[in-house]
C-alpha cells in the first residue's frame, strides 16, 4: 500500500496545514491554484491522518472538474472508486469518506442520489456513459450504417441522462422515465418506439460484454399509450399506415411540375424511378460505369440488401435520357451536381426538393418518393407479371424458398419484357403550373382515421382535378396609392 506523502503537510506557526496543488488544466474551473486548509493540530501523526481525508476529497473534486459529465455525484463516486481500486490512498480512509458522503448526499439530495453514489463508489454498479463509445465501435464493426448508429447513440445518451448507472436499469425506474421523456419532449409514438428500441439494443450489448447478467429481461418496454400496431383491428391507439402509390398520371404531373420550375435534375430522377422502380439513393449514387448502353443494362451495387444488388434492363423510353446524361462531363455520376451529406448519401438534398414539390401539389405525408416505386409495382401487378420477376427488378427477397434460395433469378430478356408494361405519357407537351392537374391527397387527420389501404382502385373524376388559379388582390395604402398582390390558390 502506498503511504501518504508528508508533502501534503505544511507547518505554519506550530500548526500543520493540509495542502494539495491543483493541476493547471483545472485551475480555472476550480478558481484556485491549490487546496489549503488547517488541520488544527501541531501533532504530525494526527495532522497526517486529518490531511489524508482532506486530500482524498480534494482529488475527487479535481476528477469532477476534469470529467465531461455534469453530474458531480457520479464524478466524485467514480474517483473514489478509482482510489479504492488502485490503493493510492489508505483503503479504510476512502471507505470512511464514502460513508460520510453517502450520508451527506442522502440528507441533501435524497435516497436515490445517495444510493447511486454509493453503488458506484464501492464498485457495485457502473456508469453507463462509459460504455457508449465501445457500443458505437461494436455497431460499426457489425456494419450498421453511420446514420443509424448516430440516431441510436442520441437515443441512448438521452436515456443515460436520467438513468446514469447500471443499478437503475429496472422496470420501476425506466418505465416512468420513458413517459416523462415523451411528455417533456412532446414525442410522437414512433419516436418513443425508436428510443425504446435503441436502448434495448444497448441493454443487449451490456449483457454481451457481461456487465449485466444475461438472464435479466430487458426493462425497456413501450408504454401502452405509445404502442403502435400494423393490425387494423388492434386495440393500440396508434396504427402504422403504409405509403400510398402515385397514379400513373400523377407521376407525369410531378415530372412536368419539376420541369416547369427549372428542376431538370429532379425531373430526370422521377423519370428514372418511374421506369426502373429503383430507390432514390440507388439512382443518386449510380455511376456512369454502371450503365451499359451496348448491353442495355443498369447495374445496382452496394444496395441495402444482397437482393438489392441487381441488373435492370433499360426501358426503351429511358434510353435517350440516359445517353444524354452519360454525355455530360461534370462528374462520374449519372445524376450530376448532387452533394454528399455527412453520411455519404447523395440523395438527401434532392429528396427534400421532391418533398417540397409534392407538398406544393397537395400530397400528404403518406406520399413520398418511394411511392413511385409502389407505382411501378402496381403497374407490373396489373400486367400480371410474376411476383418473382417483380422481386428481381425491384431488388426484393423472393417470397418463396424454392426461387429464393435455388433460382439464379430471371433473365434480362424476361425482365425487359416485364418492364415493357410500364407506360407513362412523359412525351406530352409540358404544361404550365396553372394547367397542371392537382390531386389532393388525404390529410394527416384522414390518414389517421384510415386503418388500411383499400383494395379497390381509386376512381379519378373531374371533380378531383383542380387547376392552380391565380388570384389578384387590390388594396389601398395610406398614401392613397393602389397596391396589387397575387397568390396561387387551389
Amino acid at each position: 500500500m502506498k503511504k501518504f506523502s508528508p508533502t501534503h503537510l505544511e507547518l505554519r506557526y506550530k500548526t500543520y496545514f493540509a495542502v494539495l496543488y491543483i493541476p493547471k488544466d483545472v485551475q480555472v474551473t476550480l478558481g484556485k491554484s491549490k487546496f489549503f486548509e488547517t488541520t488544527c493540530t501541531g501533532d504530525f501523526k494526527v495532522a497526517q491522518s486529518i490531511a489524508s481525508m482532506k486530500v482524498i476529497k480534494w482529488k475527487a473534486e479535481i476528477a469532477n472538474a476534469r470529467s465531461k459529465s455534469n453530474d458531480p455525484v457520479i464524478n466524485s463516486a467514480t474517483e473514489l472508486n478509482r482510489l479504492l481500486k488502485n490503493k493510492s490512498s489508505p483503503t479504510h480512509l476512502v471507505k470512511e469518506i464514502i460513508e460520510e458522503e453517502t450520508q451527506r448526499i442522502r440528507h441533501e439530495q435524497g435516497e436515490l442520489h445517495s444510493d447511486t453514489f454509493r453503488s458506484i463508489a464501492v464498485g457495485e454498479s457502473k456508469v453507463l456513459k462509459e460504455f457508449l463509445s465501445p457500443w458505437k465501435k461494436y455497431q460499426q464493426d457489425r456494419g450498421l450504417s453511420a446514420k443509424n448508429i448516430d440516431q441510436m447513440f442520441g437515443d441512448i445518451e438521452l436515456m443515460t441522462e436520467f438513468i446514469p448507472t447500471t443499478n437503475l436499469l429496472t422496470y420501476e425506474k425506466i418505465h416512468p422515465t420513458i413517459k416523462h421523456l415523451a411528455k417533456k419532449g412532446n414525442l410522437s409514438a414512433s419516436s418513443v418506439n425508436r428510443i425504446v428500441k435503441s436502448n434495448r439494443n444497448f441493454f443487449k450489448y451490456l449483457q454481451t460484454i457481461e456487465i449485466i447478467p444475461e438472464q435479466l429481461i430487458s426493462p425497456f418496454t413501450v408504454p401502452n399509450e405509445f404502442k403502435v400496431s400494423k393490425r387494423p383491428n388492434s386495440k393500440s391507439v396508434h396504427k402504422t399506415q403504409s405509403w400510398i402509390n402515385f397514379e400513373d398520371y400523377e407521376v407525369v404531373n410531378l415530372y412536368q411540375e419539376a420541369l416547369v420550375r427549372g428542376e431538370e435534375t429532379l425531373a430526370q430522377l422521377i423519370k428514372i424511378a418511374a421506369y426502373t422502380g429503383t430507390r432514390i439513393e440507388e439512382i443518386c449514387s449510380l455511376k456512369k460505369v454502371q450503365v451499359n448502353l451496348q448491353k442495355n443494362t443498369i447495374q445496382i451495387i452496394n444496395a441495402k440488401t444482397d437482393a438489392g444488388n441487381r441488373v435492370i434492363p433499360i426501358h426503351r423510353e429511358l434510353r435517350k435520357d440516359l445517353k444524354n446524361l452519360l454525355a455530360n462531363n461534370i462528374d462520374e455520376y449519372v445524376i450530376p451536381n448532387l452533394t454528399f451529406n455527412k453520411y455519404g448519401d447523395r440523395s438527401n438534398a434532392i429528396g427534400k426538393k421532391f418533398g417540397r414539390l409534392k407538398k406544393l401539389l397537395g400530397y400528404g405525408d403518406r406520399y413520398v418518393f418511394h411511392s413511385i416505386r409502389k407505382t411501378v409495382t402496381t403497374q407490373l401487378e396489373n400486367a400480371n407479371v410474376n411476383e418473382n420477376i417483380t422481386a428481381d427488378i425491384l431488388g426484393h427477397e423472393k417470397p418463396r424458398i424454392t426461387y429464393g434460395q435455388y433460382s439464379g433469378g430471371a433473365t434480362l430478356k424476361v425482365k425487359e419484357e416485364a418492364l415493357s408494361h410500364l407506360t407513362y405519357d412523359f412525351n406530352q407537351t409540358v404544361k404550365s403550373p396553372n394547367e397542371l392537374a392537382v390531386k389532393k391527397s388525404p390529410t394527416k387527420k384522414s390518414d389517421a382515421l384510415t386503418t388500411q389501404k383499400s383494395s379497390t382502385p381509386r376512381k379519378v373524376t373531374k371533380k378531383t382535378i383542380k387547376p392552380i388559379k391565380s388570384a389578384t388582390k387590390m388594396t389601398k395604402t395610406r398614401t392613397g396609392t393602389t397596391k396589387t398582390s397575387s397568390k396561387l390558390v387551389r
